[in-house]
């Protein structure tokens, strides 16, 4: 087959378009088999979509260049259907255009323009170009400059951002089969335990669960069994994986069914073991259907495609807790186990890339998804609660209205969380009876304090209660936009992030982690001089926000952990950490803090997500305690050149010269790996940006950047004054010399003459070798090919 699509291609369908075919034309027989060599590339391309978008799908293509009428088409293609159950009438297409170039679209099959459905299909498509919500073109001068592995890539990201998706437009066209329950339910039957379990079911039962199954599917959701009893689940789960991306819900119990739904989604909240009842399916089918971007959000979908059945999916395996055949049983998605998790890797492997994602799915929750009260929570814990006594007395005196008593303001959500989040060896109530008079304004006629403080914004009654007074208004007005930000609720278009962020390092310590003393300027106080106070760090903070939320995950993040003195930051935390020790576990450990003298465990729902770079500290000189506490994952460098990967198609084209980059990165690695190790390979992300650079010189250009001021010191780095490895490494020994980053210095004895004299009785072969570094060599493309063009492919 052909390699790829030519510009004759193109000439040819733009000359012949419309014509009869005429076997006895020689010029019309040589443009035929043109042109089914074109398909040929077309199938492949096809094909590789398919592959990555639509596992469980197929191809179907013509391969003649002629329509039924046996004219020659103006375009050529193929039909990629993305399940077995997908309607004939509506297909993707990926194919090439004599006028439209490199189209990707969906499109209707089989319908002439008389067709209602097909009439129907035009007024959502809506004008033939990129504006449509489901077509993507390439002009045909930039889809030749592509390399088929390249199209592939530009295709995949084309129908990621389609604004409709298959089952949408199916499902608008009314296209497609419906299933009958009986034939709905053949698809959970291929599993015994199962199909004697629904065999008790009345028609209620079936009706009902068959209704919940259909709006999963129709949501792009999968189904599939656990491996052992009768549990079924639904979530996203690919095809031939053991572990789901993703559990939205589970259906279980052998007498009664119920469901669990494992996260807020829209207007409904998390469920536990509730009974599948008419009510709640009606509520689940309206948030499936309300909730679509959120749900792809959440999931980090890697494959667009429709929702699978069980009988297209392994079963999930069975872990410690999961036999939840008996309705007594723990629901273990509910309540899962705390994660300590390291992800460890060279420099450059993508491993801030898959905390991100995993910190998207796990960590973060869209604010459509989250209720008013959630919100407000952790609005307090994020943005009250730094706020001193002042000023968390005006803003809660404005939000009851402006007038309050003592008990009243100590009772508000803002002072309780402050009181939480301060020091538990204060007096409150004495604290903010202090703060209330020493800014209380001077012609105060009920407070005799001599000594008042800026700004004065209260005044007490004769009751006893206290009022904003003076010139308030100015003083607290950016807590009055923070009280009204806080009753204005969740903003839409946010997420709520549980997470917090932080970064180890030689001089970071338990006090900034755990807790320990800090200076603050304590307005508060009549003296208003620098006092100090126990402060929490940014694992206490977290802990006590997670502790607001025990329905919710939370992560403390640690990047370059492995560059802080452990035993130092995480004092006796280091036992507190471990799954069975957290708070409500069958080992529960709580310590006092030596600062606060406060009981301190952790809860259970707080995961440990730290990341480390091998290059810059072994992993076997981890504090062993640390070691037994974390699961380790590693991150290694991404060398494969296929749709998906992150060099996948990556090149640089100059002329009739092309430089492979993934081969660039294996053939360091290799080398790398022999005279170095593992850990110090070259990580992807190096190259990973040049793929958003122009093909040609200005690819080549950021090559040229990336290999100077990023590879090259990182290998000048690694074999510190061993110029014979660098070289070693980039293969200069076997390239021509004008091809060399390294060059050795070739008259060694003439150099020492010159430095020394003639008669300096030095040994020129013991003597350090002399090495420069050719700069023209970062400017020759056989510098770069060099270094791969004698391993084998």
């Amino acid at each position: 087959m052909a390699d790829y699509f030519t510009s004759d291609h193109f000439k040819l369908l733009n000359k012949w378009k419309g014509q009869k075919r005429d076997e006895s034309n020689p010029e019309q027989n040589r443009a035929y088999e043109e042109l089914k060599k074109a398909y040929e590339v077309t199938e492949a391309w096809a094909n590789k979509v398919k592959a990555e978008l639509f596992p469980v799908g197929r191809v179907e293509i013509r391969k003649r260049p002629t329509n039924q009428g046996n004219n020659f088409a103006g375009y050529n293609w193929a039909k990629i259907y993305p399940s077995s159950e997908a309607p004939k009438e509506l297909a993707y297409t990926v194919g090439i255009d004599a006028n439209d170039g490199f189209v990707v679209k969906i499109d209707t099959v089989g319908l002439d323009d008389s067709d209602a459905k097909r009439k129907a299909y035009l007024d959502l498509r809506g004008t033939y170009d990129s504006t449509s919500p489901f077509i993507a073109k390439l002009p045909t001068a930039d889809g030749m400059e592509k390399s088929l592995d390249q199209l592939v890539t530009w295709s995949l990201e084309a129908i990621r951002n389609f604004k409709l998706r298959y089952d949408e437009v199916v499902s608008k066209l009314s296209l497609g089969k419906t299933l009958s329950d009986e034939d709905l339910l053949k698809h959970f039957d291929g599993k015994p335990a199962f199909q004697t379990f629904r065999a008790s079911w009345s028609p209620q039962d079936k009706a009902l669960f068959c209704r919940l199954a259909r709006a999963v599917h129709m949501a792009g959701m999968d189904w599939w069994h656990m491996n052992k009893g009768v549990q079924v689940r639904f979530g996203r789960k690919d095809p031939g994986k053991e572990r789901a991306v993703g559990v939205l819900g589970v259906v279980r119990g052998t007498r009664t069914r119920k469901l669990s739904w494992t996260r807020g989604v829209g207007a409904l909240p998390k469920l536990h073991r509730e009974p599948l009842a008419e009510e709640l399916v009606s509520r689940i089918e309206a948030t499936l259907s309300a909730e679509h971007d959120s749900l792809d959000d959440w999931l980090v979908l890697e494959t667009e495609r429709p929702g699978l059945w069980p009988d297209q999916l392994r079963d999930d395996p069975v872990e410690h807790g999961d036999d939840s055949d008996e309705d007594e049983t723990p629901d273990s998605d509910a309540v899962r186990s705390p994660i300590n998790r390291i992800y460890y890797g060279p420099p450059g492997t993508g491993k801030t890339y898959e905390l991100s994602k995993l910190l998207k799915r796990e960590y973060e929750q869209a604010m459509t998804s989250v209720s008013k009260e959630e919100w407000q929570n952790q609005f307090v814990g994020e943005k009250i609660v730094g706020l001193t006594w002042w000023e968390a007395a005006a803003a809660a005196l404005y939000h009851l209205g402006g007038n309050a008593s003592v008990d009243t303001l100590l009772d508000h959500p803002f002072m309780r969380a402050i009181a939480a989040a301060k020091s538990a060896n204060k007096s409150v109530r004495n604290t903010v009876w202090g703060a209330l008079q020493y800014h209380t304004i001077e012609s105060s006629e009920t407070v005799k304090m001599s000594k008042r403080m800026a700004p004065a914004v209260f005044d007490k009654l004769p009751d006893s209660s206290w009022i904003l007074a003076g010139d308030w208004k100015d003083a607290a007005a950016d807590l009055k936009r923070l009280v009204d930000e806080y009753d204005a609720g969740p903003p839409s278009a946010e997420y709520i992030k549980r997470y917090s962020f932080v970064t180890f390092h030689q001089s970071y310590g338990y006090e900034e982690f755990v807790e320990g003393l800090r200076p603050v300027l304590d307005g508060d106080t009549a003296t208003g001089e620098i006092q100090y106070e126990i402060r929490a760090g940014a694992f206490k903070d977290l802990c006590r926000k997670a502790r607001s939320a025990p329905d919710q995950q939370f992560a403390m993040v640690i990047d370059e952990i492995n560059r802080g003195n452990i035993s130092k930051i995480f004092g006796e935390l280091i036992t507190l950490i471990e799954a069975d020790k957290r708070e409500g576990a069958v080992n529960a450990v709580s310590v006092t803090l030596p600062y606060s003298g406060e009981s301190f465990s952790v809860p259970a729902n707080v995961d440990i997500i730290g990341t480390m770079n091998t290059a810059d500290r072994s992993l076997a000189l981890l504090d062993t305690a640390l070691r037994r506490r974390f699961e380790f994952v590693p991150v290694m460098p991404d060398a494969r050149d296929e749709p998906g990967a992150p060099l996948g198609g990556l090149r640089v084209s100059l002329g009739e010269q092309v430089i492979d980059v993934p081969r660039i990165l294996d053939a360091i690695n290799q080398r790398v790996e022999v005279l170095y190790d593992r850990d110090h390979c070259i990580g992807h992300a190096y190259f990973s940006a040049l793929a958003q650079v122009p093909d040609g010189d200005e690819r080549f250009v950021a090559l040229q950047q990336v290999f100077s001021t990023r590879i090259f010191p990182l290998l000048e780095e690694y074999f510190f004054e061993d110029w014979q490895k660098i070289r070693l490494v980039l293969a200069d020994n076997q390239k021509s010399p004008a091809a060399r980053f390294v060059v050795e210095g070739q008259d060694q004895e003439d150099e020492l003459a010159r430095l020394f004299g003639s008669d300096h009785g030095m040994d020129s072969y013991s003597t350090k070798r002399h090495y420069a570094v050719q700069d023209a060599a970062f400017s020759n493309p056989d510098a770069y090919i060099g270094i791969y063009k004698t391993l084998p492919t």
